[in-house]
């Protein structure tokens, strides 16, 4: 949200349109509600969500490195924006999901507050990297992080709803081949 308008005008755009794609991504969240609700989407097991997700956002963000039109970026931006609204449908049942027993309240505040860390050195960072390296190395540096968050989720990441330390503890005492450790083992 810092760097954006910083970006567009570095890119010879109107700074002022930064507020046309955050207006487009929040209209695009807001359309694609419906869409979280379909079978295909709820199917999906949590580690490929969250992969699929980055996946969304790391297109928006090469998006805003490759394209320089108006049209194009607000493209970039709800495609961005359909990553967002993945991550933010699942995330928060897995972090209460991976709490033991009557923590996830703690388990959240940690969550939560990492997130307020991250917008303390996201303009820091963002603004050095824009300032040093320009606008495709920012956007391109993003997509890539988010590439590799979309790797981490199919790697660790746990496949159900249900917390690994109940899992385990589940595997140890039933017999048969539910016992045997998973392709992640």
């Amino acid at each position: 949200m810092i760097t954006l308008p910083l970006a567009l005008a570095r890119q010879g755009l109107p700074a002022a349109d930064a507020g046309l794609l955050f207006t487009a991504a929040a209209a695009t969240t807001v359309l694609a509600q419906p869409l979280i609700r379909l079978p295909c989407a709820t199917r999906l097991t949590t580690p490929v969500a969250l992969a699929l997700a980055h996946l969304l956002l790391a297109a928006g963000l090469t998006g805003y490195a490759l394209t320089r039109t108006l049209p194009a970026l607000l493209a970039s931006a709800a495609v961005k924006s359909l990553g967002d609204l993945l991550v933010m449908g699942r995330i928060y049942a897995l972090v209460t999901d991976l709490a033991p027993a009557g923590a996830s309240g703690r388990y959240l505040a940690v969550f939560g507050t990492s997130w307020g860390i991250a917008a303390t050195l996201a303009p820091l960072i963002g603004t050095q990297l824009l300032a040093h390296a320009g606008t495709t190395a920012l956007w391109s540096a993003m997509a890539a992080f988010c590439l590799l968050l979309a790797a981490l989720h199919l790697r660790v990441t746990p496949d159900s709803a249900e917390p690994p330390q109940h899992r385990t503890s589940r595997q140890r005492s039933s017999p048969g081949p539910a016992a045997a450790p998973g392709p992640r083992g």
